[in-house]
C-alpha cells in the first residue's frame, strides 16, 4: 500500500478542493431555496384560485306603479319639486335597519340601487303631474327655471324596526310648500307611515318600503293639493 506524506502535496491542492467544496454547498443550499420559494408560491396560488368569492350585494329599487299622465291644467300654477334631503343616517344606499331604538344598523348584502332620496324625486313629480292641477311641474335636478311654488320635502326616517312581530317599515316624512311670489311658507306636515312586512329580512323591508313610499305619495298629494286650492 502506497501512503503519501502530506507534506509532499501542495497546499494550492488543499485550497482549490475545499473552495470546490464550498461552492457546490452553495450550489446545493440555492438550489433547495429556491425549490422552496417556488413550491411555496404555488401552493399561494392553489390557496388563492380556491377561495370562494364575496357575493355580490342584492340591489332594491323604489319601484310602484306609475300614474296616469293627464294634459297639463293651463289655468294652474306651476311646481317645483326639490330633490329630496334626507336626516344624517339616512343619505344613504344601504337598508337601513333597528333592534334596539336608537341603534341604525345596514344590511350587508342588500342595498338601494341608490339613495332613497334621489329616488324618491321623480316619483313625486309624476305624481304631481297626475293630479291634472298644475299647469306644469318640474324637477329641481333638470329645470332651473323659477316656479310659482316650491316643495321642499325630507326623509326623517325609513328603516326596517325588529322590535314587534312581524317587523314593520317606518317612513317619517315632512313636507314643506312654499310660495315663491309672495315668499312665505305656505305650509308644512310631517307624515308618518307604517307597514307590515311579509318576511323577516331585507326583501320583506323592501316591499314594505315601496308600499310606505305609495302610501306617502297618495297623502302628500292630496295635502299640497288643498293648499293650492
Amino acid at each position: 500500500m502506497l501512503f503519501l506524506e502530506t507534506s509532499l502535496i501542495p497546499s494550492w491542492f488543499f485550497d482549490d478542493y475545499c473552495n470546490h467544496s464550498e461552492q457546490e454547498n452553495k450550489m446545493t443550499v440555492k438550489r433547495r431555496t429556491q425549490g422552496g420559494y417556488l413550491r411555496l408560491f404555488i401552493l399561494i396560488l392553489f390557496m388563492a384560485w380556491n377561495l370562494p368569492t364575496a357575493a355580490e350585494p342584492k340591489t332594491y329599487l323604489l319601484d310602484i306603479p306609475l300614474p296616469d299622465i293627464p294634459f297639463p291644467n293651463p289655468a294652474g300654477r306651476t311646481l317645483l319639486v326639490s330633490m329630496p334631503k334626507a336626516s344624517p343616517g339616512f343619505d344613504t344606499a344601504s337598508l337601513v335597519y333597528i333592534h334596539k331604538y336608537h341603534i341604525l344598523e345596514y344590511y350587508k348584502q342588500s342595498q338601494w340601487i341608490d339613495t332613497p332620496a334621489r329616488m324618491l324625486l321623480p316619483l313625486l313629480v309624476l305624481q304631481f303631474e297626475s293630479t291634472g292641477k298644475f299647469r306644469a311641474v318640474l324637477s329641481a335636478s333638470t329645470s332651473p327655471i323659477a316656479c310659482e311654488l316650491r316643495l321642499e320635502t325630507e326623509i326623517v326616517r325609513l328603516q326596517q324596526e325588529f322590535q314587534t312581530e312581524p317587523s314593520l317599515v317606518r317612513l317619517v316624512l315632512r313636507a314643506q310648500l312654499l310660495d315663491m311670489a309672495l315668499r312665505r311658507v305656505v305650509a308644512t306636515k310631517v307624515f308618518e307611515i307604517e307597514k307590515s312586512t311579509q318576511s323577516e329580512d331585507a326583501e320583506g323591508g323592501v316591499i314594505a318600503a315601496n308600499q310606505a313610499v305609495k302610501k306617502v305619495l297618495t297623502d302628500l298629494t292630496a295635502f299640497v293639493v288643498e293648499q293650492v286650492n
